[in-house]
This record gives C-alpha cells, structure tokens and sequence, in this order.
C-alpha cells in the first residue's frame, strides 16, 4: 500500500526524463521481477550481466502458481534471452565490471558537448581506405559485413555497436568522423522484424541525444514469406518508416550495394531526404531485381494462362522477360540513378570517409536538434 502508487510514479519520471532528453542507463546485475523488471524496461539504455541478471513480470514461483509452468530463471527471463531473442536489454555483459564498462562506454557516447564543432580526435581509420575496392563486390549477391567498412571510414576504427546480439542483419552504433559524432545504421542483410524494430528504437536514441545519422545501405528489402507475415513484418517495417520519416536530426545516406523495394524507404533513401546522399559505383537500386521480375512476370502470366485453360506462348514469354529484365538492369545503375538526381553523385569507395567529414562540416554549420515527438508506433 505504500510502494504502490509512489512506484508506478516513478516509471513515469523514468519515460519523462527520456522525453526532456535525460536518458536512463540501468546495469541490471541481479534480479528485477514485476515493478523492478520495468526500471530497467523504460530505461533508455539497458545492460545485463551474463548468468547473473534476469528479468520477469513473474519469477518462476509465481509462474508455476499462476500457470502449472515449471522454468528455471535464465530461461525466464536471463540475460542471454533478453539480448538475443526479446530485444529487452541492450547489452550482455561479461561480468559487473563489464557492465560498468559498458556503463561508461554507454555516457561517453551520449555526447554533451555543443553539437557545433567536432568534438572527437579525428584520428585517421587503423585500415587503409584503398582496402574498401575489397570489401565490396560489384557482384551484389556476394555478401560482405559492413563492420569491415566502418572499421576503414571512421576514426580510429572505433565502434560502439548497439544491441550487438539482437537482430543482426541490421548493425547500428556510435562512432566519428572526422571528430564528428554519428549514429551509425548499416545494412547486414535482409530487414526482419527484430532488425526493423531495433532501428525504429536506435533513431529515437540519436535523436534523444542530437546526434546525426549516417546509413550505409545495401538492402534487398524486408523480409517476406507466411512466417515473417505471421511475425508482423509489416508492422515492424512501418515502425522503422515512422522513425525514419519524422527523425528531426541531419542524416547522411552512402549506397554502397543494393536499394531495392521498401528498404529503401526503410534506410533513408531519397523520397525520405536525407541531407546528404552518395553512391559507390557498384550501387543498384530497383523496385526489385531483374531476375525477381523476370521470374515474377514468368509466374503470373502461366497462371493467368492456366485459368483461361489456354497454353502459353513461350516464345513471346520468353521475349517479354527478356525486355523487362534488360530495361530493369539498365535503369538501375548508378549511372542511370544519379542521372536522374536520385542521388548527390556517385563517388570512390576510397574517398568515402573524406566525403563525409565535408557533409558532417556543412551539417553543423547549424545547430543539430533531434526530436522525442514521433507518430503512432504500432507495437
């Protein structure tokens, strides 16, 4: 009776202090269940200490009193769940004194400093630049980890990656560039629901603290299929739209793959007006692929033919996927793209890193000002 109202009252401080653009950091090192799971829960940052911290609405007594369901605490609700699978806590430690590690990591990069000047070293990537012709193929079916172009673009090759473990086709972090602070969101393959939602909730975190986003996009686009349907990617990709399209601080885009359907939508692609954008010279960008469409056209047509009860004419067939395929593949090159302006002009992969400490410059000739006023995030 005592704690009850006072305790609710002081989740509602928590979500106010993040809205007033004072953010929470909890370093769970033990138990949180009911009221205690949700300090952690509404903290804007969370770490959790590996085979130490767990978090339940209900411990496993409670659970087995409620439901008949027999489970242990890690499985319930340990840490090693909570960073990989449910996305609640952010960061896994290794021990209390990682976490206090990743604690300080965590305030250093919130970045208090007047967002006008660089306020890093600006030291120069530990990689050579000439390494990125490397990293990335002019065959974009051939993958390759955007930490590899990272490590040579940003200073000192340093990277604060957010929620390292959960919904890893999407890397996001902190790094400079150049002395300049940026959130960084890259593409590491396709968008599933946990990737989308931890960008939704990694763009309010930038723009919380002020700090411009930089996205380097190479994506075939959503995940598709009964199972993603049934998991609600459509409601995670709109959330990621939503926080893409009403994010209030200077963004940065740099095509150095693929840009295909609403992934490009989804990582700041030119309908969404990124201050800046830029292309490699590998760089595509298309509704879908050519084959996708080739194969689509095929499909539909044998089985519009099927339901008239008429054979298909594979000669003409054959000649309209032709002409589609080749028209695809010719309006999405880069080439094609930037003629249209559909970009801010297609550079070398080597100059990358030099591009963007001159977009950051112009950036902040003014003040960057994030937003915590966002539309309706369907959860």
């Amino acid at each position: 009776a005592d704690i009850f109202v006072p305790g609710g009252a002081g989740f509602r401080h928590i979500t106010q202090r993040s809205e007033a653009k004072l953010p929470t950091i909890s370093l769970v090192f033990g138990s949180c269940t009911a009221g205690g799971a949700y300090i952690p829960g509404v903290s804007d940052y969370t770490v959790m200490v590996r085979e130490a911290a767990y978090m339940y609405l209900a411990g496993p007594p409670l659970v087995k009193m409620a439901l008949g369901e027999v489970v242990d605490d890690e499985t319930l609700g340990g840490a090693d769940l909570h960073s990989r699978v449910s996305g609640v806590s952010d960061y896994l430690a290794d021990s209390e004194p990682d976490a206090v590690r990743l604690g300080r990591e965590i305030v250093d990069q919130l970045g208090w400093q007047p967002p006008t000047a660089p306020s890093g070293r600006g030291d120069a990537p530990l990689y050579d630049a000439d390494e990125l012709l490397g990293v990335a193929s002019a065959d974009l079916k051939v993958p390759f980890d955007m930490r590899e172009v990272l490590a040579r673009v940003v200073d000192g090759s340093r990277f604060h990656e957010f929620k390292p473990l959960y919904g890893n086709t999407l890397v996001t972090g902190w790094a400079e560039i150049g002395g300049y602070r940026v959130g960084v969101i890259a593409n590491n393959g396709v968008l599933f629901r946990d990737s989308s939602e931890k960008g939704a909730q990694f763009i309010q975190l930038c723009n919380q603290s002020n700090t411009p986003l930089l996205f380097l996009q190479n994506i075939t686009g959503f995940m598709v299929g009964k199972e993603a349907e049934a998991g609600g990617i459509i409601k995670a990709g709109a959330k990621l739209i939503n926080a893409v399209s009403n994010s209030k601080v200077p963004a940065i885009t740099v095509m150095v793959g693929g840009s295909y359907g609403a992934g490009n939508y989804a990582m700041m692609g030119r309908a969404y007006r990124p201050r800046f954008l830029f292309t490699w010279p590998n760089h595509k960008i298309a509704v879908m692929g050519s084959e996708q469409l080739a194969g689509v056209i095929d499909l539909v047509k044998r089985e519009a033919a099927a339901k008239k009860g008429i054979e298909v004419d594979e000669a003409k067939l054959g000649m309209l996927k032709q002409m589609l395929a080749g028209k695809v593949e010719h309006e999405s090159s880069c080439w094609a793209a930037t003629g249209r302006m559909f970009d801010d002009g297609v550079i070398d992969p080597r100059d990358t890193r030099a591009v963007l400490v001159q977009a950051l410059t112009a950036i902040h000739m003014a003040p960057v000002e994030g937003t915590t006023s966002w539309g309706t995030f369907r959860h």
